[in-house]
């Protein structure tokens, strides 16, 4: 598990401003999604704290250590994309292998963490095959396999169940929260969608204009929402939802 810090981060990209400001503090082992309007710093935020971006002022801590301008590939972390790169060459079995084949771990790790993380997500049936011989939905279970085969401590996923159909989506939510609760692992998870939110997270980071408004329990958001914009963004698009499902049902 994984403690995450963030003292006064900011991002700029010339004159603009990704995220301005950050303070943050992620206990070990937390599940924390964060949600936004696209545009208001929500990627920006977990590849700095990833290390694909080095922030332009303030500084990340894992573990208690500064870890700022520690690169991605020495931070001991897995990401996993909206869009699934999996290598489409290679088995679903060498995919998940892939990390501890560049970390030269030898062949009975690669065998042995393939086999486990692929037992976890249940495609160990199918490690034979090819991303293209399996759905969408098996090939993101075999993208979060291949992130949690590195080993790492925490796991940054950028909106990884948007391009799935609902069923798909719901299905697999669920079991990605069982995984890496299992595992101990620390998540932040970027979503646009506030079912997803609610339904995954220990706490909500609401994010707005390069900075977050709140960062709650899911019930502390429904009672007492921050500010006038946690209101409108989280409250006002769930009961849009809800009177949109009543219309619908009568």
């Amino acid at each position: 598990m994984a403690r995450i810090k963030l003292e006064h981060v900011s991002m700029r990209f010339g004159d603009f401003y990704a995220v301005r400001d950050i303070n943050l503090d992620i206990n070990n082992g937390e599940y924390v999604t964060i949600l936004g309007p696209s545009g208001c710093g929500k990627t920006t935020l977990i590849k700095v704290i990833s290390g694909i971006w080095t922030p332009t002022e303030g500084k990340v801590f894992v573990d208690g250590m500064d870890v700022t301008n520690v690169p991605l590939e020495d931070r001991d972390v897995g990401y996993v994309f909206q869009n699934i790169a999996l290598f489409p060459h290679m088995t679903l079995k060498e995919n998940v292998a892939y990390s501890p084949r560049v970390k030269d771990q030898g062949e009975e790790a690669m065998e042995s963490l393939s086999t486990e993380y692929l037992g976890l997500v249940n495609m160990l049936s199918r490690a034979g095959m090819l991303p293209k011989e399996i759905s969408g939905g098996e090939q993101q279970k075999v993208a979060i396999a291949r992130a949690l085969a590195s080993g790492s401590k925490m796991l940054m996923l950028d909106e990884p169940l948007s391009a799935l159909d609902a069923r798909v989506r719901v299905e697999l939510r669920y079991e990605l929260r069982r995984l890496v609760k299992k595992l101990g692992i620390t998540v932040l998870h970027i979503t646009h969608d506030q079912e997803e939110a609610f339904a995954l997270s220990d706490r909500i980071m609401v994010m707005g204009e390069t900075r977050i408004h709140q960062l709650a329990t899911p019930d502390e958001i429904l009672d007492a929402p921050a500010d006038d914009y946690v209101r409108e963004f989280v409250i006002g698009n769930l009961k849009t939802k809800i009177d949109s499902l009543s219309r619908y049902m009568r």
